[in-house]
């Protein structure tokens, strides 16, 4: 009773507005609020809150002998009413190891991890602060369970679990970014958010097709950019960040200034960034026996006119891997009161054109196959209008609503070596969508969440040959359905959270989708103009959640998973090696059954321990294979011969493996972490290896922390996979590896901050430290060699 009395007076005590003697809890080191931090005395019989910029009111604990400072996150800090009078902050230092963390994702409402059964990784601020990625898909890396593909050097298409690129669901501030047009190869979307205004990114592995719907196969990135905070009380807040960073590399420079300005019911939040990187140098320290695998030999440039095969002057440089980015991003906020909370996010990047390096180092001959090969510029634009409503009521405790307009400009273009006729594929794809979450608290033992989702997405493609000295236009085979397609998703779910006791937590909800997609062709070579697909499904989890002890977690999950075809699964024309992959319009969705158990075990302050199994059964798995079109097995295209192939739902294959992770403290200033990731997956069906299956890969780092200073030195590796393992339809990009397959590797680096005071910080890291040469699985771009990173940061 005592319990239940002091945790209704800290939610009373939320909600109060008071404005009398305060003080100020910040992070040590970082000076950053802090909130909801509880503050009461030793009998616990008085109590406050910090609000969302850290303030909390303490003249209610006048004369006390003991005043407590506790957050699940930070280690407790104790004071008398003597020394805390004369104080004006309280500085918290960030546990190591937690007991309890809080995540958003996994049911779209704050709750804590400990009654989440999903595996999660969160990188919070400290750590975004701290990475030196230049890219929001190199920022994943971190968390040592994702392994990121990179085609280009503008690319990035992280792989979970065996799956990646449709497969898995991108989400920025509750938005999803799969459109009707993600294909099942390899990605690069996630570059077009900006890591620089980040305020938490969240990874939750496995299905979640429960909450997310279509897509949400192998597991969600979820990314939230920072709001804009307001006042405490009269007056008005402002803030202005800035960093800026270069990697010698690539030459990369990347600069970044956000400006934060609050009153108390209204604010604004402005930021910048601009990137421009260079080729990237691969490492010259290469086993014997990878002979001159990965080098660059030889580009193309026109001399008076004429294609020309030029000699690489640095076989290391890898040409055509640089480009150059603008990311926007404009929020307002506005909170009428306590109950209800306004926010208009608009987000714009930009890009200059992107070449594709895997397809300009192909040859022909005694030539390089592509004169040019790039995308356009990679515009994406959002509009979302976010409304949380926080009134207990019949019906939910809190409701929030987000509607959303997304703009993405997909364009590519290609002409032949000595040819004068350059291939432009142009797809716009427009995306407009409705969501409504909802959460229903009933005593302290149920919560309900439910909510519906409407996506609606328009797709249309352009394409045409155009002489490079004429400009003269022909017409071309477009990529897509030439007059346009058009795709809709309406969904409903429920999920329902029981405390059956402080052991036991049970979790069960269920989702029903329906959707349709309808294109129209214009090709003389398919035996249809029109394909209309319409498809229900009915999606369900289960899961248990046990605690023998605080220290001890046994999560057992079952749950089903589905993914809709899109336009870019039954609707491409597209060629790449020996392959031309041609439309099919009998594609089904494909389905999942998966079953994980995950043991955690902490023990506070000093070790966590995390262990998942998982296994999918994949029914129609949509997968590339041989295919004949009007009896012919091949096809000329864009002035070649191809064999053909298609997507295809394969009817069975799996998926199963294991993840690791493991944080220690050694003492006070040093903290250990490792993770581990072996994943295996077969096509039943065909009887061959199922594609985007990575090798055994992970991380282990050692970071020290002493006031003012930091240093983090970390291994990260790869194993091997061995060429009789890859997709053989070009899924793993065979054509990348060497006879035997993608070598293991492994390379050390070290990163260090400094302080100088509490705005400035300066950052020093060196990438790959014995200049290794290393290709990560399925990618055409060589990593980085040994690169020194340079960053400033100033908070003001």
């Amino acid at each position: 009773m005592q319990r239940l009395t002091f945790c209704l007076l800290l939610l009373i005590l939320a909600n109060s507005s008071l404005s009398a003697q305060r003080i100020r809890v910040l992070t040590s080191p970082g000076r950053d609020p802090v909130e909801n931090v509880a503050v009461f005395n030793n009998a616990r019989d008085k109590a406050v809150l910090s609000d969302t910029l850290g303030y909390s009111d303490i003249r209610i604990f006048e004369g006390e002998d003991s005043i407590i400072f506790q957050h699940p996150s930070y280690n407790i800090a104790m004071f008398s009413w003597e020394e805390l009078k004369k104080m004006e902050r309280v500085l918290l230092t960030k546990k190591n190891i937690l007991i309890d963390e809080f995540v958003i994702s996994a049911t779209k409402s704050r709750e804590s991890k400990q009654v989440v059964p999903y595996r999660i990784d969160v990188l919070e601020e400290k750590e975004l602060k701290a990475s030196t990625a230049q890219s929001a898909a190199d920022i994943l890396e971190v968390t040592g369970n994702i392994l990121i593909q990179k085609t280009q050097g503008g690319g990035g298409s992280p792989i979970i679990r065996g799956f990646e690129a449709n497969k898995i669901l991108l989400v920025v501030d509750g938005v999803r970014m799969n459109n009707a047009i993600y294909r099942n190869g390899h990605l690069q979307n996630s570059i077009t958010i900006d890591q620089s205004i980040l305020d938490r990114v969240e990874i939750i592995f496995g299905p979640t097709s429960l909450i997310y719907g279509s897509d949400a196969l192998g597991g969600v990135i979820h990314y939230y950019t920072r709001d804009p905070e307001l006042a405490q009380e009269q007056g008005t807040r402002i803030n202005l960040k800035s960093s800026l960073q270069y990697a010698t590399a690539n030459s990369g420079i990347s600069g970044h200034i956000d400006f934060n300005i609050g009153k108390q019911k209204f604010g604004s939040l402005t930021s910048i960034t601009h990137k421009n990187l260079g080729d990237m140098r691969m490492g010259s320290n290469r086993s014997p026996y990878l002979d001159d695998w990965g080098k660059v030999f030889h580009y193309v440039d026109q001399i008076n006119n004429r294609d020309s095969t030029m000699v690489n002057d640095n076989e290391l440089i890898q040409k055509y891997t640089g480009y150059n980015q603008l990311d926007l991003l404009q929020k307002f906020r506005y909170t009428p009161s306590q109950y209800v909370d306004w926010i208009l996010n608009l987000q714009y990047s930009t890009s200059s054109d992107i070449p594709r390096f895997d397809m300009l180092k192909e040859y022909s001959s005694d030539n390089l196959k592509y004169a040019e090969y790039y995308y356009g510029p990679q515009n994406r634009f959002l509009a979302s209008l976010k409304n949380v409503y926080k009134r207990d009521n019949l019906f939910f405790t809190n409701m929030t609503t987000i509607l959303a307009f997304q703009k993405i400009d997909e364009d590519r273009y290609s002409r032949k070596f000595g040819n004068t006729d350059r291939l432009a594929q142009l797809e716009d794809v427009n995306v407009y969508s409705l969501n409504i979450d909802l959460l229903k608290v009933w005593g302290s033992n149920h919560k309900l969440n439910y909510g519906l989702d409407v996506i609606y997405n328009t797709v249309f493609s352009e394409a045409f040959y155009e002489d490079i000295y004429t400009g003269e236009t022909t017409p071309a085979q477009t990529r897509y359905p030439k007059e346009g397609s058009y795709l809709w998703s309406t969904a409903a779910y429920g999920s329902y959270k029981w405390f059956i006791n402080p052991r036991f937590i049970l979790t069960g909800g269920l989702r029903y989708t329906w959707s349709g997609l309808t294109s129209y062709f214009d090709n003389s070579l398919l035996p249809y103009d029109e394909v209309k697909i319409r498809n229900g499904a009915f999606t369900g989890s289960m899961s248990i959640i046990y605690h023998p002890t605080e220290q001890w977690q046994f999560n057992v999950i079952a749950s089903t998973g589905f993914r809709n075809p899109n336009v870019d699964d039954y609707g491409k024309v597209r060629a790449k090696d020996d392959y031309i992959l041609v439309p099919n319009n009998q594609i089904k969705p494909e389905y999942t059954y998966n079953a994980e158990i995950g043991i955690s075990r902490i023990i506070e302050g000093y070790i966590r321990f995390e262990l998942a199994g998982y296994y999918s059964y994949i029914l129609d798995a949509i997968v590339r294979t041989d295919y004949q079109l009007n009896g012919e097995d091949s096809l000329f295209y864009d002035g070649d011969y191809y064999r053909i192939s298609a997507n295809y739902n394969a009817g069975q294959a799996y998926i199963y493996g294991l993840s690791a992770s493991m944080k220690a403290n050694i003492n006070r200033n040093i903290l250990l972490k490792g993770t581990f990731n072996y994943t295996k997956g077969w096509n039943i069906s065909d009887d061959l290896p199922l594609g985007h299956i990575p090798p055994i890969f992970g991380r282990t780092s050692i970071l020290y922390e002493k006031k003012k200073f930091s240093l983090d030195v970390y291994i990260v590796y790869q194993g091997w996979k061995h060429f009789n393992e890859l997709c053989p339809f070009g899924e793993d990009n065979d054509a990348e590896a060497t006879r035997y397959g993608f070598p293991g590797w492994w390379t050390v680096n070290t990163r260090m901050a400094y302080d100088l005071n509490e705005k400035i910080r300066l950052m020093l890291a060196v990438e790959n430290l014995f200049d290794t040469f290393y290709k990560p699985f399925a990618s055409a771009v060589s990593g980085p060699g040994r690169n020194f990173i340079f960053k400033a940061q100033i908070d003001l």
